[in-house]
């Protein structure tokens, strides 16, 4: 699977990798552009031209959270229809309810080990075939 743009919004290094590993785990080669805080996604959201294929948004994130950020995306109409994942460390039923009213395709828990994060990139994997399937 190539020629995909995923935008991920995530501010851990840490997570940033396991993304990347997960990515290459399931034969994903994508281009992969990575906004460390809210305001560097927002600047994205604002002045990029062409859509990723696929957002993967943490909801705690310095500067402009990812609620926020979703809600930006939705309401400006960029990338209206852009699938986005919600991957974040969040317990709260509220933030899931709301990201999910917001469209956020899924809301997915950091898994607290390195097998099960790798799982995340089957999930990735099924949306950008999804995006590519449809017309």
């Amino acid at each position: 699977m190539t020629g995909n743009r995923i935008l991920l919004i995530e501010d851990s290094n840490t997570d940033v990798f396991l993304v990347r590993e997960a990515l290459k785990e399931h034969g994903i080669e994508a281009e992969l552009c990575v906004a460390e805080d809210g305001a560097v996604a927002r600047a994205l959201i604002c002045t990029e031209e062409r859509c990723p294929d696929l957002v993967v948004l943490d909801l705690n994130l310095p500067k402009v959270n990812g609620l926020t950020l979703l809600a930006m995306m939705r309401e400006r109409g960029w990338c209206s229809q852009t699938p986005v994942v919600v991957l974040t460390s969040s317990q709260s039923k509220r933030d899931e309810d709301q990201a999910l009213a917001l469209g956020a395709k899924c809301f997915l828990h950091k898994a607290s080990n390195f097998d099960d994060f790798l799982a995340l990139g089957g999930v990735l994997k099924s949306l950008l075939t999804q995006q590519t399937a449809e017309p």
